[in-house]
């Protein structure tokens, strides 16, 4: 099944519980950096037509020096925030042709799977909004003043990235939010605040972001697993 899609990452970051001196996604994985990884991954689905990467301006160079060439990638200056990022590459998208869907994928989720990105534009094609979810293993208790108490976590899940949207509902998201001063981390919240629902997918375990020494660890176990199954 085809698709006019187009992917915003988000890489204008600090990375500071990293501390690693950089952004984050300029950490070594495999043969790789992070986010050349993440770029990857898009640069070879078939149904991803263009790469919006949101940078900081201090790291503009370091990534013009990497995309050099690749016509399907352009660099759009990033925000204070995530969501003034992601506001700034609509803007951007918005003066071109618009294509049919975006989906929005965290620079630092360099595991994602082809198939998983497969699944978002289906979901997409049926209900406009789609987002990855995986529902939580652990016990998962709310504290307050008064004491604490075990929530129902059948109905709890974490949620990843790629989300997906169709393209004119989410710059109307977007552009809500800038005149009514939301707030908010997740692209799937703002468009529920604009009165659409998002529809869930189930996500891959393996599809962590980044944000720790230790993420990176098992990132690194990950391809190396990954790199010996196909060997063999």
């Amino acid at each position: 099944m085809s698709a006019d899609a187009i992917v915003i990452i988000p890489a204008a970051g600090q990375g500071k519980r990293m501390a690693a001196g950089q952004n984050k996604l300029f950490q070594p994985l495999g043969a790789q950096t992070v986010i050349q990884c993440t770029l990857s991954l898009f640069l070879t689905h078939p149904r991803i037509s263009r790469i919006y990467l949101v940078i900081a301006k201090h790291d503009k160079d370091r990534l013009m020096s990497w995309t050099e060439g690749e016509r399907r990638i352009t660099l759009v200056t990033g925000g204070a925030r995530r969501q003034d990022s992601v506001f700034n590459a609509l803007e951007r998208i918005r003066q071109e042709p618009l294509p049919e869907w975006i989906l929005v994928h965290d620079g630092a989720r360099p595991l994602c799977s082809p198939a998983l990105v497969e699944k978002i534009l289906d979901q997409c094609a049926r209900t406009n909004a789609a987002i990855p979810v995986i529902p939580l293993t652990d016990t998962i208790r709310q504290f307050q003043q008064c004491g604490s108490q075990v929530l129902n976590r059948s109905r709890l899940f974490a949620t990843q990235t790629p989300q997906g949207f169709k393209a004119q509902l989410l710059i109307e998201a977007y552009q809500a939010l800038q005149k009514r001063g939301w707030q908010t981390t997740d692209d799937a919240s703002i468009v529920e605040l604009w009165g659409h629902s998002v529809s869930p997918v189930e996500g891959d375990a393996g599809n962590l972001k980044i944000t720790t020494q230790r993420d990176l660890q098992f990132a690194e176990c990950w391809l190396d697993m990954k790199t010996n199954s196909s060997g063999t």
